[in-house]
């Protein structure tokens, strides 16, 4: 825990949601940009899934497995006397490093001219699809997006009043907005509710 990776990519198996960027791993399990954006833009389609769902976790993102194995012969090849453990061409954080050696059954007092085929290319799959199961969400009420809610087209984007029913005015996450995380919903809750107070401030009494 406490480990970042600058550029990671995530995908969900069996859909089409993938997203890549920063990767912070923590005491419960991953966060970071990568996995708060792809939670957004997946919400309904993980929930439709009961949030039971397998995750491949590219710490790598500018190879894939065939190009990794590729780049393994040179790597060999370049350091081939040196320790495993002791040397991490990629520029992993060392623990995480280790762990991945360790996750691909690496020892790691081995030197890279002697890694078997068996576990290069394991350690090969866990560094360019890793594979994590998602069972259930968190039980702490830790969320701070909600997704789903009042439907756009029913509101006045002008003044933030119900289409549907006149002098009823809505801000905030009970409408059907989900940002990205960094603030955006911070933002659309302000400013709406700052056009719908407006609105409100100005009715006949």
């Amino acid at each position: 825990m406490g480990i970042s990776v600058a550029n990671a990519t995530v995908k969900i198996v069996g859909t089409k949601l993938i997203q890549s960027g920063p990767l912070l791993i923590t005491h419960w399990g991953l966060s970071g940009p990568a996995i708060l954006k792809l939670s957004a833009w997946g919400a309904r389609e993980l929930a439709d899934k009961n949030y039971d769902f397998t995750v491949l976790l590219n710490w790598l993102p500018e190879f894939n497995e065939q190009q990794l194995s590729e780049q393994f012969q040179k790597i060999r090849f370049d350091i081939a006397a040196q320790k495993i453990a002791n040397k991490n061409p990629f520029g992993l954080p060392q623990r995480l490093w280790e762990f991945i050696l360790e996750s691909s059954g690496v020892k790691t007092d081995i030197r890279w001219a002697d890694l078997p085929a068996k576990e290069q290319n394991k350690l090969i799959k866990n560094l360019c699809a890793a594979e994590f199961n998602v069972k259930g969400k968190t039980t702490f009420k830790e969320e701070f997006v909600t997704a789903g809610g009042i439907k756009l087209n029913e509101i006045d984007h002008n003044t933030m009043m119900s289409k549907v029913v006149p002098n009823i005015f809505f801000a905030g996450e009970i409408l059907d907005v989900d940002g990205v995380t960094g603030g955006f919903n911070f933002q659309h809750a302000w400013t709406s509710g700052f056009i719908a107070a407006k609105n409100v401030a100005s009715l006949p009494v």
